[in-house]
């Protein structure tokens, strides 16, 4: 029986239903769009490029100030705009056209790497240069994922949703693989100078999709200029869905305490590998890899009907290998526990995005995503500053245990609990 939602006299959601009916479809079927092949490749140049940008200034905010809180710092002044705005992002992203807002914060986005890149190049890059420029992209971000996601269903319509899902998960981790690899050589062999200027370069590709893409209008919410109203109902729908209110529960849970394991990369690759360039980069690409596997797995698991126990079982190993990582002492064990722990988180986060796509309707669908993006982009820098100051007062490797730790215990707790979940096919 599928869940349906009425409103109340009040205009209240109401869940009809505990149960949910998913659908199952091809992992390719959404290239058949070409809107979203223009938008697929775009971006994964442009990740690509993010990533590349992403060790570069990891590496140069440690160099600059030996501080893992620094680290932290820089993580969380790109998160505090997500935290604050994403959820009246979502009220914005059912109201204006995705596209346009898309052009806007990619171009924002552009325009504050050729900056890093200017700054750098010319010797006057400072930390609060970082943090300023951190704070401004997590100000395009705070609009720019909930409008992502949100665009997707224009692309490629409801039925092949979980097809556009599951490539966007395999694009975004190819890129994970690849930039960190590539940012890793352009710093040790050309300069971050070299890592700012090419992210700023591959916004083009993306921009250029989003201009000669041709996507039919998508309806709109009622010209009402309320904010708080939509919010709050949104926000009521959430907590009292079956499925929708664990999911982002284990999806705050690991990007608190789970995720924010690589804002200690560069430290780790420092003490325990003696090589924070190549170090960190080995890392970040380990980490690619295992992504890549999981959307490949996921993809699988969408075919066999067990996306339910499939994400339980993500939101459970990822954690687990972190307790791992705080134990090695080589390249190649720590290589294989960050594989296994990017293996492990986006097995959760694909199959969190397809199953709350899958339930949520559309008179939802941007403030629930809005929340979906608020755990992942607003609490993780919240729990990187912290897991930094953490570090820097026992250590990088205690400080790991304690986070994966904590976030294994509360994983075991909320999938526990949630019987539906568990049981979605």
């Amino acid at each position: 029986m599928p869940i349906s939602v009425t409103q109340t006299d009040e205009g209240t959601p109401e869940v009809a239903s505990p149960t949910a009916q998913f659908s199952r479809t091809k992992t390719f079927s959404a290239l058949s769009h070409a809107a979203f092949r223009w938008f697929f490749f775009g971006q994964l140049v442009s990740v690509t490029g993010t990533w590349m940008q992403s060790v570069a200034l990891q590496i140069v905010v440690y160099a600059m100030t030996g501080s893992k809180t620094a680290l932290g710092a820089a993580a969380l002044a790109q998160g505090i705009p997500a935290l604050v705005l994403t959820p009246f992002a979502g009220v914005i992203v059912e109201r204006v056209p995705r596209r346009k807002l898309l052009i806007l914060t990619q171009s924002s986005m552009m325009a504050l790497a050729f900056l890093l890149a200017a700054l750098y190049i010319s010797n006057a890059l400072q930390v609060w240069h970082i943090l300023a420029i951190s704070l401004g992209i997590g100000i395009a971000t705070a609009l720019d994922a909930p409008s992502r996601l949100a665009f997707l269903v224009e692309m490629v319509g409801k039925e092949d949703l979980p097809s556009g899902i599951m490539l966007n998960s395999m694009m975004f981790n190819t890129a994970r693989i690849v930039g960190p690899a590539l940012g890793g050589l352009a710093l040790h062999n050309l300069g971050a100078a070299w890592c700012f200027l090419l992210n700023a370069m591959s916004f083009l590709a993306v921009l250029f999709g989003l201009f000669v893409m041709r996507v039919p209008p998508a309806p709109r919410r009622a010209g009402s200029r309320a904010i708080w109203k939509p919010l709050l109902e949104g926000l009521q729908f959430a907590r009292r869905h079956p499925v929708i209110a664990p999911l982002l529960l284990l999806s705050a849970l690991s990007s608190t305490f789970g995720l924010t394991f690589t804002v200690l990369l560069p430290p780790f690759a420092d003490t325990v590998l003696g090589n924070t360039e190549l170090g960190t980069s080995a890392l970040l690409t380990a980490q690619g890899i295992g992504a890549l596997c999981a959307s490949i797995f996921v993809a699988r698991s969408n075919a066999r009907g067990s996306r339910g126990i499939t994400l339980v079982r993500g939101a459970i190993i990822a954690p687990a290998a972190l307790i791992a990582l705080s134990l090695t002492n080589t390249l190649v064990a720590s290589g294989i526990a960050v594989c296994v722990a990017g293996f492990g988180f986006v097995c959760q986060f694909v199959l969190t995005n397809t199953l709350i796509q899958a339930v949520v309707p559309d008179n939802f669908r941007g403030r629930v995503l809005s929340l979906y993006t608020l755990t992942f982009f607003g609490l993780s820098p919240i729990g990187s500053l912290i897991m930094g100051m953490t570090a820097d007062q026992i250590g990088t490797l205690p400080a790991i245990l304690i986070f994966g730790g904590t976030c294994l215990a509360g994983a075991i707790l909320i999938t526990r609990r949630a019987v539906q979940l568990r049981q979605v096919p």
